[in-house]
């Protein structure tokens, strides 16, 4: 398949279409407000306006007839998950500064001068490898990018599942720990791994989790009561999307030979 966009010409990468690793980082160190002067702070979540709805209706235009996963519905949901996990707290203040990054890396790109080439999952693919760049040292290659936030994915699916199914007692610190421990972990070096898993039984009960939701999410009519209800109908809906967009992607990396892209 080309990468060809919807009727336009391959072009060839030039510098002004490129965007070097320092680029990059000067472009991904807008955060929003999770780090100064190096360090993590605390975020207001009654700012965040988390919206469980945009998850659903991002991931749902991900996924399209003509097989496309597109683009910008994709970043979209991915950006409002992450807010979810800010409300979390420090807990995963580390994951969160690390998706805003690579979900910023592939915006820039995709309104980059080689934006078009970016509007679906396979014709990045197709152009960053017609114009080898899934290894470049030039630039961070945004096959690989997503592909991290792809792997974080199915760890954040499940963590979603898990939430919804629980009762409002359960501490969710052995269930995220041994989540990861299936999921995310597999692609950590021991050391990362042996962390990451003990922080995450430092999770509190779904009824806390609930609580800081309900804080950070955004206000509808009927007040924290009816934010709780409104999420709890959509989080089936969502769970099953996110799973879908999961699996096509793990297939379409899995066919290009990408699952192992260093």
């Amino acid at each position: 398949m080309s990468a060809i966009p919807p009727a336009t010409e391959q072009q060839q990468p030039t510098e002004a279409s490129r965007l070097t690793n320092d680029q990059v980082e000067g472009a991904t160190g807008m955060s929003g407000g999770t780090e100064e002067n190096g360090s993590l702070v605390e975020i207001n979540t009654q700012d965040l306006n988390f919206d469980l709805q945009m998850v659903l209706d991002g991931f749902t235009q991900c996924k399209r007839d003509d097989g496309q996963l597109y683009m910008d519905g994709y970043l979209r949901a991915y950006s409002e998950v992450n807010k979810f996990l800010k409300i979390l707290g420090m807990v995963f203040n580390f994951v969160s500064h690390d998706i805003q990054k690579k979900v910023t890396t592939l915006q820039c790109y995709r309104k980059g001068g080689a934006g078009d080439y970016y509007y679906s999952i396979q014709s990045m693919i197709e152009y960053e490898r017609e114009n080898n760049l899934l290894t470049s040292s030039d630039q961070q290659s945004g096959s690989r990018t997503l592909l991290r936030l792809h792997r974080g994915l199915e760890f954040i699916t499940g963590f979603f599942s898990e939430i919804h199914k629980a009762t409002d007692e359960t501490g969710l610190g052995t269930i995220s720990s041994e989540l990861y421990g299936r999921t995310l972990s597999k692609h950590h070096n021991w050391v990362l791994a042996k962390t990451v898993s003990t922080v995450l039984l430092m999770m509190p009960t779904k009824q806390t989790i609930i609580e800081r939701v309900v804080l950070g999410s955004k206000p509808i009519t009927g007040g924290n009561s009816a934010i709780r209800a409104h999420n709890e109908a959509l989080m089936p809906k969502v769970i099953d999307v996110m799973n879908s967009i999961y699996n096509l992607t793990q297939k379409l990396y899995e066919d290009y030979g990408l699952l192992d892209l260093p």
